[in-house]
């Protein structure tokens, strides 16, 4: 039997991340030090410790909280893992600003990028000819937007205000807030660093569960922590010797195997179990009985993440959701999209690539002759000059782009992205062929000619002509 509600544990199910809301950061582990601030982007390897720390040890059992089994101390060892994400996100956010310009060219590609990147040259420090390339390169390095950061912290302040609750004896309250903590760090767990901060979240709620008497869910609580963060040192200078000696036994246990068949739409989603890559959807699993964190993930499609428990043989569907934006930057600029289209490819092109402004130029045939359209975007959701169209001879490429940089750069950015619009690559106004054909014009001529003889004929013969009469003595001096 499955359950996706773990009473008493805060567990719900999350189809997928929520949507990017500002710029990404990457995380890495192995570079962060607590006296400096973390660089803006950084990868997802590698593992790190982060500076300070406070300890709280409780004695975990029969002792009364807060009396001689308690004590509290200070050292420099780190939470190695929960607290890192928190670092970069301290001083990562403020550092990691947008800081250049980049081009998003349509048409011969190599040479419109390169004339438009000389064109703008001065204007920033940083000048990216290929802002596509670049998003698809943060995107493949494990670039996060700062909002999902905004969530590890959210999660940290939970669990530390739930500890502090138990450290006054308020473990009901510490139970509530901890469990809160589990829930929302259940959505990072497809995130660089998501596991570790759901497994401090989780142990720490495992020690007030057994502390509250509910030593079986607790055990459970506990073997999940280990199962997603199993390099987590547990010793007793940061827990009492009673927890560690706890979770050794849990750690220790032989665990009992359930039949679970995972399944995912689409399928073919690889699938993690407690962190675990297990293979891809459909899949039959053994899986030890008590609780699990799933994680499906798909390209073009945000990663499914849910929470269950088993006890009996069961089956599991994962639903994926589609990242758009991730899909746009993959499939490139095209001519032909919908403002819809346009807007997502540019706004995650500056998401993802990191830049302040781009320029978004097309080389194409307008009226019979070569013509370079730019605009250019910026913000998010980005909004755009007005489109400037360039006529140039052959070889006038490099002088048509500066022209186009010049025209667009004082523009107000107040329209939408839509220079590659369906009418971008055609080659002026659709004219009527037949309207310019001489032969068709000398055959309206003569149809007119016949019509008005025939007219003049038809009334002649149907009524005889009028007769004027016009008195002379009016045209005579007086």
């Amino acid at each position: 039997m499955l359950t996706s509600m773990i009473a008493g544990a805060g567990w719900r199910r999350e189809r997928g991340l929520a949507r990017r809301a500002s710029r990404p950061l990457t995380i890495n582990r192995n570079t962060i030090d607590s006296t400096e601030p973390a660089p803006s982007c950084i990868s997802s390897r590698g593992r790190g410790r982060s500076a300070a720390r406070i300890a709280m040890r409780p004695r975990f059992g029969g002792a009364a909280i807060g009396g001689a089994g308690w004590r509290r101390e200070h050292h420099v060892r780190g939470w190695i893992r929960p607290l890192v994400v928190i670092v970069a996100l301290v001083f990562g956010e403020s550092a990691a600003r947008a800081d250049g310009a980049g081009v998003i060219a349509v048409g011969d590609r190599a040479a419109t990028s390169a004339a438009m990147t000389e064109a703008m040259a001065g204007r920033s420090r940083r000048i990216v000819s290929d802002a596509l390339g670049e998003a698809r390169a943060a995107v493949a390095a494990g670039a996060l937007p700062i909002a999902a950061l905004a969530k590890f912290k959210r999660v940290r302040e939970l669990v530390e205000e739930g500890w502090r609750a138990y450290l006054r004896v308020a473990v009901e309250v510490a139970a509530q807030r901890l469990s809160v903590a589990r829930t929302e760090a259940e959505a990072l767990i497809a995130l660089p660093g998501g596991a570790e901060v759901y497994a401090d979240a989780a142990l720490r709620l495992g020690i007030v569960l057994s502390h509250l008497g509910r030593r079986a869910e607790a055990q459970t609580v506990f073997a999940l922590a280990l199962a997603l963060d199993p390099e987590r040192p547990i010793t007793k200078a940061e827990f009492d010797p009673d927890v560690v000696d706890t979770i050794e036994a849990v750690r220790m246990a032989p665990p009992v195997l359930e039949k679970l068949r995972v399944t995912s739409n689409p399928a073919g989603a690889l699938v993690r179990l407690d962190g675990r890559e297990v293979g891809r959807a459909p899949i039959e699993l053994d899986v030890p009985r008590g609780q699990h964190v799933i994680v499906a993930r798909l390209p073009q499609h945000q990663p499914a993440v849910q929470g269950f428990a088993i006890e009996r043989a069961g089956q599991l569907e994962l639903m994926l959701d589609p990242d758009r934006e991730l899909a746009r930057i993959a499939g490139g600029a095209e001519l032909g999209g919908g403002e819809a289209a346009q807007q997502e490819l540019v706004d995650a092109t500056l998401r993802y690539a990191d830049l302040d402004e781009v320029i978004v130029v097309v080389q194409t045939t307008r009226r019979g002759s070569a013509a370079l359209l730019a605009q250019r975007c910026a913000g998010l959701p980005a909004r755009c000059s007005a489109v400037v169209d360039i006529g140039f001879a052959e070889g006038g490429l490099s002088a048509a782009a500066r022209t186009a940089w010049e025209a667009v750069k004082p523009g107000e950015l107040r329209y939408r992205p839509s220079v590659l619009g369906e009418r971008a690559g055609r080659s002026g106004p659709k004219r009527c062929e037949l309207c310019r054909s001489p032969w068709a014009w000398g055959g309206i001529g003569a149809a007119v000619i016949v019509g008005a003889v025939v007219t003049l004929v038809a009334t002649s013969g149907s009524r005889p002509p009028p007769i004027v009469g016009v008195d002379p003595s009016q045209f005579l001096p007086r």
